[in-house]
């Protein structure tokens, strides 16, 4: 998956972090086959890690806008008492 495709979008909502990540449907088909947890987490962290971002993310959701072609994820992203991420080597 091209990283560079991914749109991102955040918000601040009283000290919450929240982010939206929206990739075109054909991107997302390259490397994945359905719609789950599992697959938006992995997305969501190769995301943040590609970034150098220490943010942890955690509920995560992941839905499909078949009007669109886009699919989205959706996670909080926790940075307040983080020791710096590590992460791990592909």
């Amino acid at each position: 998956m091209n990283f560079d495709n991914i749109k991102e979008k955040r918000t601040v909502d009283n000290g919450e972090h929240n982010l939206v990540l929206e990739i075109s449907a054909d991107e997302y088909k390259k490397d994945y086959d359905g719609y789950n947890r599992d697959y938006a987490f992995n997305i969501l962290e190769r995301h943040l890690e590609n970034r150098v971002d220490d943010g942890r993310p955690s509920d995560v959701e992941i839905s499909y806008d078949g009007e669109n072609h886009i699919v989205r994820i959706y996670a909080k992203v926790n940075y307040l008492g983080n020791d710096h991420t590590t992460y791990k080597f592909r």
